[in-house]
């Protein structure tokens, strides 16, 4: 499955940080924006496979697709 999520970076002193509006846990920080893309796309990652190993085995993911003014 694929999904595309939001990345709001900005840039520092000492490099870069960034959050996922999405996903509100994970923030991330590195020395270069490639660093700080890769590190979302890990936390990304981690932030489901705990999601769905912590699920009820009755429970049931569906997505859904919501139209947002921008």
């Amino acid at each position: 499955m694929t999904r595309k999520y939001s990345l709001v970076m900005e840039s520092g002193p000492t490099g870069f940080s960034g959050y996922v509006p999405e996903l509100p846990s994970i923030l991330v920080t590195g020395s270069s924006v490639e660093e700080l893309m890769t590190r979302a796309m890990e936390a990304i990652q981690i932030y489901w496979q705990v999601l769905n190993a912590e699920r009820s085995p009755t429970s049931e993911l569906r997505e859904i697709e919501v139209e947002l003014p921008v």
